[in-house]
Formats: C-alpha cells, sequence, structure tokens
C-alpha cells in the first residue's frame, strides 16, 4: 500500500494492522515526516537508509525505511491523515 498520490485510494490495507513499515524519500523531500510517523505510533525505528550501490543520487537518496508499532489510534482511520499528493 501507498499513501502517495493516488495509490492512496487503494486504501490501508488492513485496517486494523498494528505494524506498519514506512518509506520516506531523502532529506528535503519531505520535511517533518519522521515528526509525523511519531505523532501517529508510540514507536518509530529506522530500520534502513535507502542507498543504492551505483550511487546515483535520486529522490530516495537518503530517505529511511521505518518501522512503526504501537499506533496511537486505528490504522484504517489514520489512512485518510496520511494521504499525499507532493
Amino acid at each position: 500500500m501507498s499513501s502517495h498520490r493516488t495509490d492512496g485510494w487503494w486504501g490501508p490495507g488492513n485496517p486494523h494492522a498494528t505494524t506498519v513499515v514506512a518509506v520516506a524519500p531523502g532529506p528535503g523531500r519531505m520535511p517533518g515526516y519522521e515528526d509525523d510517523l511519531r505523532r501517529n505510533f508510540r514507536h518509530v525505528r529506522v530500520a534502513a537508509a535507502l542507498l543504492n550501490p551505483d550511487g546515483v543520487r535520486n529522490v530516495e537518496w537518503g530517505g529511511h525505511v521505518y518501522v512503526c508499532t504501537g499506533p496511537r489510534r486505528p490504522w484504517g482511520g489514520m489512512w485518510r491523515d496520511l494521504r499525499n499528493y507532493a
């Protein structure tokens, strides 16, 4: 699932999920993204950095993969607020 652009209209998948993996693009692309995750989940940890073996500095370069648990409200309910069109 993705909350990016029109992908967000497909919905949150399992509306009762309690663990979410979020992928954020590199610095400056989505300022405040990690703060948004922390507002919605009790536990947010960086699981990986987004790099590539060829060193191509694309939109994802320097971004992170987050594992989020302990939703502060039901996942299905917060989906609408997480959708973005940037």
